[in-house]
């Protein structure tokens, strides 16, 4: 671990999970993690000046499309990342996320489409879910010639799996390929991890975490695997990528997935990164492992999108 992902968790920890909170209450704990998320987004970097940054709110099918294309000038429309962002299903949007979009952009060459979706407590599962399926139906509509994979982090990676197991349910064409970040995939909190990590994890807190659960379910059992992808038909997936880190209390999410999926004859690629922080990709601005990482997901994409292009010209 390098000396700037050290002092990065450390900050983390102070802000998101402060000594004083240790015995709090349930309800405490979450307000807690409320305030530091809006507070952090203050402190999150934003990208070059140059950037590219296209605000989308529009229909398709009669349905409402909200998100954000970012990338970098110049970027071919041929490569898409369709990528659904964290929060808990409480928290976030596009503006906290377009830094990290365009490190994927220039990384990868792709276009970047940040998807806005409606958030707790207004909006329940399944409708995020089917708010991306729209949006993503859109964007094949508007660039049909394009190759996309999805990704999205923590919350957002649970949607992204989610995303993809209702692609194949309702016959539309998967992405050629995805990755996980530090994915929440299991709302019923049964991970070994969510308690064998509880000491080393610096930013989500277990207890908070089966509130949001709840939120986010509202009438759906926790183990529906539209609340939790976990325990979903896992087989008929594209290769995928899950980058996790050994000191997360959602470590087992991404373990157990990937063993689900492999059992299903779907290929995932775990990565499993030391001592980093949950969705350690953010910092990338000064944490040299986030870079690491990024540049991991563009060098696994890659045979995909060329293969996608073989094919298309052949």
């Amino acid at each position: 671990m390098s000396i700037r992902a050290w002092l990065v968790r450390r900050q983390i920890r102070k802000l998101f999970r402060p000594s004083h909170l240790k015995n709090a209450t349930i309800e405490s704990k979450q307000d807690a993690i409320m305030a530091a998320m809006k507070g952090s987004e203050k402190a999150l970097p934003q990208p070059p000046s140059s950037t590219v940054i296209e605000k989308i709110g529009t229909e398709f099918e009669g349905k409402p499309v909200r998100g954000e294309w970012v990338y970098a000038p110049g970027t071919d429309t041929g490569r898409v990342i369709f990528y659904s962002h964290g929060g808990g299903y409480f928290w976030g949007g596009p503006p906290p996320y377009r830094d990290l979009a365009h490190r994927l952009s220039k990384t990868t060459g792709a276009r970047v489409f940040l998807l806005d979706y409606s958030l707790t407590p207004g909006a329940t599962c399944p409708t995020p879910i089917d708010e991306a399926v729209t949006a993503y139906s859109w964007v094949r509509n508007e660039l049909p010639d394009a190759t996309i994979v999805a990704a999205g982090d923590s919350a957002g990676g649970g949607l992204t799996a989610a995303l993809m197991l209702a692609l194949k349910e309702r016959g539309i064409g998967l992405p050629v390929s995805y990755a996980l970040i530090s994915p929440w995939l299991d709302l019923t909190a049964s991970g070994e991890s969510m308690a064998t990590n509880n000491a080393t994890e610096v930013m989500l807190d277990p207890d908070a975490i089966k509130i949001a659960a709840k939120m986010y379910a509202d009438d759906l059992p926790l183990d529906d695997p539209r609340c939790s992808p976990l325990f979903g038909d896992l087989k008929g997936l594209p290769p995928g990528l899950v980058q996790v880190s050994d000191t997360e209390i959602l470590l087992d999410d991404s373990t157990r997935y990937s063993a689900r999926a492999e059992a299903a004859g779907s290929d995932v690629t775990l990565k499993i990164w030391s001592n980093m922080h949950h969705v350690w990709h953010m910092s990338a601005a000064v944490v040299p492992e986030s870079k690491k990482a990024i540049q991991e997901m563009a060098t696994f994409w890659e045979p995909h999108w060329n293969q996608a292009t073989e094919r298309a010209a052949a």
